[in-house]
């Protein structure tokens, strides 16, 4: 009784501490990202001169934003009912706590401590659950990233048979781990068990046993519309800058782009100028507009998805009570 009512009592202290680090965090990222990063600006300033022409496309853009933020919405609420039963807007309001929190985090991995801040109980179980829905993700982005950058070595590069079927062969083992193992997560219970290091952590990790082979596939069914809206808007920022890129050509080009950000680990404040640099090394060939232009519609692919919903879950941070 005495420890609950002290916990109770912390938690009036931490309260204002966190909102500080939300709002903080993301006013300093979005400082050193955008308004010291000249790529960045001059994207921006690109974008309002080529609005005069492409407004109905980037109208599209914003869209499609609201509808990436709102699919993970249903996919992580989804996911931690399981444990604590949340409603939509508070979920979505943990959605944005995440991006804002990992803007400034290694490798985005705040985002896990971010959302789960909206919830009431089982929050160090809910960021396994959080896991979960990351691992369907990447099991997606690797395999579609991965045929095709098959079929861009083939088409494109044309490179020798002999280096084709190694690197086909090397993709099939690749993705082949991945999707045993995602249908197989329970495994991790069982390492998590057998280590004493590990063993006070392992009963949040039995979360994952509460996913089925059908929990599973309707996680990678929202994975995949999730990485299919994620390319339709990099393709119509493309139209946007008038980068000439075709339609044929960003089909196969365009997952190549998420496939290469996707395995670089770097800091979310160092990615900003390096995804736009891959975008660059991998369109400009198929591009017949300014070279910058590539680079403008991937930075600000960047801006829209993850800066602007930072900046609103930064501000939504200083009027949300996180232990209600």
């Amino acid at each position: 009784m005495i420890l609950n009512c002290y916990l109770k009592e912390l938690r009036k202290y931490l309260n204002p501490f966190i909102k500080l680090i939300i709002f903080g965090g993301s006013g300093y990222a979005l400082y050193k990202q955008v308004f010291t990063n000249a790529d960045v600006k001059s994207a921006l300033y690109s974008l309002e001169d080529n609005l005069i022409h492409g407004r109905g496309w980037f109208v599209l853009v914003l869209i499609l934003t609201i509808l990436n933020w709102t699919i993970e919405t249903i996919k992580w609420k989804f996911l931690v009912n399981r444990l604590d039963k949340i409603a939509f807007r508070r979920a979505f309001t943990g959605i944005l706590f995440g991006i804002s929190f990992s803007l400034f985090t290694p490798n985005r991995l705040g985002e896990y401590g971010g959302r789960v801040l909206v919830l009431k109980h089982h929050r160090i179980a809910a960021i396994v659950s959080t896991l979960i829905g990351s691992f369907s993700q990447i099991v997606i982005n690797m395999s579609i990233g991965g045929f095709f950058c098959l079929i861009y070595l083939w088409k494109y590069l044309q490179i020798n048979s002999y280096l084709v079927f190694s690197v086909v062969l090397l993709y099939v083992l690749l993705a082949s781990f991945l999707w045993v193992s995602y249908f197989n997560v329970e495994i991790v219970t069982v390492l998590f068990k057998k280590y004493s290091i590990f063993k006070k952590i392992a009963p949040y990790v039995d979360i994952v046993k509460k996913y089925n082979a059908q929990d599973l596939r309707k996680l990678l069914f929202y994975s995949t519309i999730r990485y299919g809206v994620y390319c339709m808007q990099f393709f119509l920022l493309l139209k946007v800058f008038r980068t000439g890129v075709k339609f044929i050509d960003g089909l196969v080009l365009i997952p190549n782009v998420f496939f290469v950000q996707g395995i670089l680990p770097t800091m979310a404040i160092l990615d900003v100028s390096l995804r736009g640099q891959v975008a660059l090394q991998i369109l400009s060939e198929h591009a017949t507009g300014a070279m910058f232009q590539v680079v403008a519609a991937s930075l600000v692919l960047w801006f829209v998805n993850l800066i602007i919903p930072a900046c609103i879950g930064g501000i939504l941070a200083l009027f949300i009570k996180f232990d209600e």
